[in-house]
Parts: C-alpha cells; structure tokens; sequence
C-alpha cells in the first residue's frame, strides 16, 4: 500500500471540485471576472458548448467531376451505342467512380460502369431492345457516385430509332391520318418549316355550295394538328368564283415563315388560271400580297394550271405549270412574281413565259423547278413531261439558256410515250437529277450542266427500277440527302388491282437501289386497310437537332371508311 499517493490524489479532485463550484456559482450570478477576446471586461463569458462537434455530418466535399464526350446520343433498335466518359478528379481523389442512368426511355438499358481507382477514363454503354419503342429525344440522367463525395451528374438526350426505311412511330404514331373537307381531301405537297411544323397542302370540299377550295393543314414537329393554324390546324381557302375549284398543288415556306401555295383556280371567262395565295405564320392570308393576299394569272383563254413553285434567294417567285394554247396542245408555263405578287415584268412577256416543245397537240406541262448556277448565273430548271422525261433551262430574263440541251432544251430521255419527271434536284457536283416514271416504273435520269447524260449513272445515265413486276408503280416526288442519296416517294398498285399503296424508294448515289433500306431498296406501305387505295404524292426533309437526325415526310391520301383522307408519315433515313 502506497498510501502518499492516495492522499494526493484525493486532495487534487477536491481542489478540481472546489474550483468547479466557484464556475458554476459565478454563471449563476451571471457576473464573471474574466475578459473578452476583445479585451471588455464587460462581456458575458462563453456558456458551455451543448455540442462541441457544430457539424457532427459533414457535407462531402465533391471529389471529382466528369464529362460526356456527346450530348445527344442514337441507339438503333437491336443495337448498342456507347459514350465516352472523362473523370476530372480534385487532387489527392483516387477512388472508384461508378457510373449509373436515369430515365431511360421504354426499352433502353445502360451497362454498369464503373472508372477504376485512379483511372481518369470510361465508356459508357447504352443499348435499345429489339423491340423498343421509337422514341422523342429524351432527357436521361448521367449520374456519378463515389464513397465520401457528393457525387456528379450529367444531362444526356437519347433516341432509340428504328432502322433506315421504317417509318418512326414517335410521330404520332408513325402515320397521321387526317379528314379536310367534307368529301374526297386531294393532297399534293408538303414542305418543312424552320421550327421542324410540317405544311401539307392540296385541295377539298369545304362547303357543300362550292367546289373544291386550297386546302393547307399543319402539323407539329412530332405529329398532332398545330392547334395555333387556322382552326384546329386546318386553313381553307376560295378564290371567289362561287362555285368554281380551286387546286392547291405546290407550297414553299419563305426565309420569313411566310407560306406560299401555288396551283389553279376556275375563274370562269378564261377557265383555269394559274392561282398563288400566301399566308402568315398563323395561317391567315397575308394581305400584303396580290389582292388580300391571292393573285391569279391568265396566259390565255384556255386552262393553265401551276404544278411547281420556287422561291430565289432575291425573294423573287417562280411558278410553273402548263397553258392549253388550243392546237398546239399543253405548253411549259412559267411566271415570276415579285415579293409582294405583283408579275416581274423583267421576266419573259410581262412576267410569263410559254414554251412549246412538242407538235401535233403535244402535252407537256412542268412539275418540278429547280434553280442551277453554272458559270456564276443562276437559272431556272423546269421538268416535267407527258409521254416522256423533258427539261429546259431559263436565264434570269426567262429565256432559253441555249448552253443547255438543244437550243435550252433536253427531250426524248427514255425514248417512251408513257412518262414523265415529277421531280428535280441539283447534285453537290452540279449535275441534275430526275426522277418520275417511265412505262409506270420508278425512274430517274441524271444531266451533266450542259443537258448530257452523265453516263457514269445507273446505265448509261439512266436508272429504271421496278416495284411491281406485274403491275403500275409511279414516282411522284423527290429530294435529296446530304449525302447525296436520293429519295423518291409514290405509289405502286398491289397484285392485279388498282388499288395503291404507298411506296418510298433510296438510290444510293451511282444511281443503284440502296439495299440498307428497306427490302431492296423500297418500303411499300398499305395505309388503307384492305383493298382500300393510298398514295405517297410528295415529300420533305425534317431536319432535328434535337436528335440529331434527318428523317423524311412523306405526305399523300388514303381512303377511309368512304373518302379519301391526308395522309403524313415519317421515316427514318
């Protein structure tokens, strides 16, 4: 026994006791005798601290960030795509990072990720089931986490598509069937405005006292009606002869938004006229423009009607069509106007041209207008036909461009008398491309600037290809790719029938059947059910950077329960 330290000890918390008491009786008393951090012998002391950790759950300090080497991502049905992954980590960082997605659309999956300890890279793999649905760009989450952090996320938009030719079924559907008049809805073009709205135009029955009127319907970038258009989507408009028809046939959107629609109206004394109208943004017409926003013009007492419309880079106006001039049969008809649909009399015969190609009553009317530059001028491609593919090219005065063809004029093409080009387009090299039907098949044709055949196409500058063994297939409309593929849209009749179905066809550039689309280069699609008849009639290109993507509108007509409907579908490309 060690009784001296004992005693010490004991004496010690006797002292720590007293000492204690003294504090407590002090704060009691609220006075105290000790002096503030700032020297004030007045300031209260500190209290003790209930908690002596003020922050017992720290937030984690962030650790690292990381980046995605896209925004906008594609998965293919059946298909994977992968993105790429850069950790950027804060010094002294080295765990591993695992990686997850949120959100993803019906049919989407992301493989576990994880960016090994110390490592600064990764890829991240998405993949689409063979049966997803085709779906709207969609907001996933990119979502990074690591013990101890707070973590990192990253925005990604993803589209799962389906493969070239298919038709995309986030529109709406895949295919918008749409009553406009009253009976029979003819449809004949349709244009893409800059927002991605889609113009589908031609002509119906609005009004059970009148012919048929323009007939314009809009839809959103993704499908359903533009509640903001006219009402519910839909614009129909009379010329004003009572009863008369009125044809819309072609529509071009300005660099200003303002829509322009082209084709022919009945004004009676001189028969068909060739009939523009232009609207504005919300489908009103635009009162700037001809009379209260409509202009019709006479080429003579016989019936001239407007299939074809461009716009030039000077605001300027082409409209093409044909003109009946009696024993000479139908002529090439072309008029310009000015911006506000006055006749540019700078432009052929105070603003309109004819041009007579074939004898013995010839019919030959222009279907598509393409604008060419060649040695620094710019001029006006009319194609079109009847019996045979024909094109001609006009300087800016409306005269034949003799540099082309023979005397302006490229004729007898396929050497037929069934046929005709329904469409046109200048190639990244300047050539020109064709496309219609010869003998009822899919056909195009392509011209070296000087009207030659470039031979190093299909054979010897000539591609035919046939849809229906045994049956009519015709094109009807065409556009071009970036890539320099072709599209040509129409219809081609099932078994012995004449009941159509829609037809959409890719060439690839020499002029041969793109086989990555669709079953030999074509997809073929029954709209109507059974042996009720549709058509393809014209076709547009939807640019989307949302996507980002190219897909392709094709507009046209099926026939319902009695009448025939518009008809708009998108396709992947």
């Amino acid at each position: 026994m060690h009784p001296f330290p004992v005693r010490f000890a004991g004496a010690r918390r006797a002292a720590t006791l007293a000492a204690l008491a003294l504090v407590a009786s002090l704060t009691a008393c609220g006075g105290g005798g000790s002096t503030a951090a700032n020297g004030s012998p007045d300031a209260p002391a500190p209290g003790p601290n209930p908690n002596p950790n003020p922050n017992p759950n720290p937030t984690p300090t962030p650790g690292f960030n990381f980046t995605l080497d896209t925004s906008r991502v594609i998965v293919w049905q059946g298909q994977q795509a992968t993105v790429q992954v850069a950790v950027q980590r804060d010094a002294g960082f080295t765990d591993a990072i695992n990686f997850a997605v949120d959100s993803l659309p019906a049919g989407a999956t992301a493989a576990a990720l994880s960016v090994a300890a110390g490592s600064n890279t990764g890829t991240l793999t998405l993949q689409a089931a063979a049966s997803a649905p085709h779906s709207l760009p969609t907001s996933v989450a990119v979502k990074a986490s690591a013990t101890g952090t707070a973590g990192a996320t990253q925005a990604l938009t993803l589209t799962v598509r389906g493969a070239a030719g298919d038709i995309d079924t986030s529109f709406g559907g895949g295919t918008l069937v749409t009553p406009g008049g009253l009976t029979d809805d003819y449809v004949r073009g349709v244009a893409v405005q800059a927002d991605g709205k889609a113009v589908v135009v031609g002509h119906g029955v609005f009004s059970a006292a009148s012919g048929t009127d323009f007939m314009l319907v809009r839809h959103l970038r993704d499908g359903g009606l533009d509640p903001s258009f006219g009402t519910g989507g839909k614009v129909a408009t009379a010329f004003g002869n009572g009863g008369g028809s009125d044809e819309a046939q072609a529509v071009a959107v300005q660099p200003d938004g303002k829509i322009l629609v082209a084709g022919a109206s009945d004004q009676g004394a001189t028969g068909y006229d060739f009939a523009l109208a232009r609207y504005n943004a919300d489908g009103t017409l635009d009162a700037t423009f001809g009379t209260n926003g409509r202009i019709t013009t006479s080429f003579g007492n016989g019936a001239d009607r407007a299939y074809a419309l461009v716009v030039q880079p000077d605001g300027k106006i082409v409209v093409g069509g044909d003109s009946n001039q009696g024993a000479n049969g139908n002529d090439f008809a072309l008029a310009r106007y000015n911006a506000n649909g006055t006749l540019d009399t700078t432009f052929g015969n105070g603003g309109k041209v004819l041009t007579p190609i074939g004898a013995n009553g010839a019919s030959e009317s222009i279907y598509s207008l393409a604008l060419q530059t060649v040695a620094g001028a710019t001029r006006i491609v009319a194609v079109g036909g009847e019996g045979d593919f024909i094109a001609a090219a006009y300087r800016a005065d409306g005269t034949l461009d003799a540099s082309f063809g023979t005397a302006g004029v490229v004729k007898g093409l396929f050497g037929t008398v069934v046929g005709a080009a329904r469409g046109v387009v200048v190639t990244a090299t300047n050539n020109l491309v064709l496309a219609g039907h010869r003998d009822h098949d899919f056909a195009a044709v392509r011209l070296l600037p000087d009207g030659s055949l470039d031979t190093t196409f299909g054979t010897g500058g000539r591609a035919v290809h046939v849809l229906s063994a045994n049956n009519w297939d015709e094109a009807t409309a065409l556009v071009q790719q970036a890539d320099g593929k072709l599209l040509l849209g129409g219809w081609v009749y099932t078994g012995n029938s004449s009941s159509a179905n829609t037809a959409l066809m890719r060439l690839n550039v020499d002029g041969s059947a793109d086989a990555t689309f669709g079953p030999g280069g074509a997809r073929i699609t029954a709209v109507a059910a059974g042996t009720r008849t549709d058509q393809g009639c014209a076709l547009a290109l939807q640019p989307d950077e949302r996507v980002p993507t190219v897909r392709v509108l094709q507009a046209g007509e099926a026939s319902g329960n009695s009448d025939l409907d518009v008809v708009l579908m998108r396709h992947w490309l």
